[in-house]
């Protein structure tokens, strides 16, 4: 038995997979196991788990063929041993503090599960990612004393980050209901498994520090062409549970503006004309029964969505999108302070030509 059990599933992560094993492996909180899922990997993954494991007896080294991360997950969850579950992704890294500073506040708060922040890292750059920015919802507030529920923040139930990694969950929660598992679909299948655990936790707690760096990647099964149309399976599986458990008419708009934010969000990374179609189709009906009336859209989104549901192929929609961003983007350059300043130069390198 430990503290805290870590699911980390593995494929194809040479590139970042030490670096990943070396924030967990040096946390200051080491009462830990790592249940490593080598997931059918075909490079070098695989042997460096097994470097690792040679010198750190808390790393377990599980060989498997291809399953995905949802079976993966799922295969994890019946193998730990710990008192708190946490996944992790193996291109990622965490604070050295982050399993202290979440355990601190879930022994604190006997909370069913506790978030953090994350930070983006991208190429050289490190931004904060505005997730979770619960400490401005509640300001002042002691979090080693403090639990809420989804009724105190019902936005971030479906318009949020759904990475489980944001997340440290008390294993006894996660073991309370048969509906805390991964959807066996090819990507999003985090976003249930966020929804179903957020409505049914009795206690949220929440550590309001950016412990958690999470390396974009264009490749990413997210950004793939061919699984945008898994959205729709997504969005179903979502729409069942809310209907089926008596939350629809709770998160009714939530829910159309999580349909609205994503469906206009994975336009620009499709090649899939059905996608499009049945996007297109969603957006025309969502703009007459929902979007003119609430508030909850986002602005750039209705605009979007209005782009593509004024548009008469995908080709068309795509290169109206892109248009609006560059738009937005030149807008935002010219509102900045640091073109303001330099605008007199800009006259004057000008006026040289």
């Amino acid at each position: 038995m430990v503290e805290i059990s870590v699911i980390l599933p593995v494929y194809n992560s040479e590139k970042y997979l030490k670096e990943c094993l070396d924030s967990l492996v040096n946390q200051t909180f080491d009462d830990i196991e790592v249940l490593c899922i080598n997931d059918g990997s075909d490079d070098g993954s695989l042997e460096i788990l097994k470097e690792y494991q040679k010198s750190d007896s808390r790393i377990v080294v599980v060989d498997q063929e291809n399953m995905g991360v949802a079976k993966t997950r799922n295969k994890a969850l019946g193998m730990v041993s710990g008192n708190y579950v946490y996944f992790m992704d193996s291109d990622d890294v965490l604070d050295s503090n982050a399993f202290k500073k979440l355990y601190n506040n879930l022994k604190s708060n006997d909370s069913d599960f506790c978030i953090i922040k994350v930070m983006f890292v991208n190429g050289g750059q490190t931004y904060k990612f505005p997730a979770f920015d619960l400490d401005k919802e509640f300001s002042g507030v002691n979090f080693n004393k403090f639990t809420f529920t989804y009724n105190d923040v019902k936005s971030h139930v479906l318009n949020d980050l759904f990475a489980p990694w944001l997340k440290m969950y008390k294993r006894e929660f996660l073991m309370s209901s048969d509906d805390f598992t991964f959807p066996d679909i090819k990507s999003y299948s985090d976003a249930p498994f966020h929804v179903k655990t957020f409505l049914k936790a009795k206690k949220i707690s929440f550590v309001p520090e950016y412990l958690y760096y999470y390396k974009e990647n264009d490749d990413s099964l997210v950004h793939s062409s061919s699984n945008t149309v898994n959205f729709f399976t997504l969005s179903d599986i979502i729409e069942d549970y809310l209907v089926e458990n008596n939350y629809f008419d709770e998160f009714k708009e939530e829910f159309y503006t999580f349909q609205t934010s994503k469906l206009v969000y994975y336009m620009g990374f499709t090649d899939s004309v059905q996608y499009y179609t049945k996007a297109k189709g969603i957006l025309t009906d969502l703009s007459k029964n929902f979007l003119k009336e609430s508030s909850l859209p986002d602005k750039k989104d209705l605009d979007k969505a209005d782009i593509i549901i004024d548009s008469d192929n995908l080709k068309e929609a795509k290169l109206a999108l892109e248009l609006y961003d560059c738009k937005r983007r030149v807008k935002s350059m010219e509102e900045s302070k640091s073109w303001k300043v330099t605008k007199p130069l800009r006259r004057f390198t000008s006026s040289l030509k």
